[in-house]
């Protein structure tokens, strides 16, 4: 059986310097990772980030139509860094 990953991959900024990266869903205002680090229980998102690379992806497997949304990604540097990105799941 094969699913679907939806791939939240618009962030790639040459100001990062190494500062922490975060992935918010507005929908709840929950924290979903850092760093590689996932918080949420729900094993479907995953942070991915490829060494030597400036590029963070959040991953959700098997998306749903409740995953469509806002999200967040933040860089902890001074200044703050965020973009945001909507997201919406068709055709499930």
């Amino acid at each position: 059986m094969s699913h679907l990953a939806a791939i939240l991959n618009f962030f790639n900024r040459r100001r990062w310097n190494g500062g922490n990266v975060s992935w918010v869903r507005h929908r709840d205002i929950h924290l979903l990772t850092v760093g590689r680090y996932t918080y949420t229980s729900d094993q479907r998102f995953r942070a991915i980030h490829h060494v030597h690379s400036e590029e963070w992806t959040l991953q959700i497997k098997y998306p749903q139509h409740r995953d469509s949304g806002i999200y967040e990604c933040q860089i902890s540097t001074t200044p703050h860094l965020s973009h945001f990105i909507h997201f919406k799941v068709v055709g499930i």
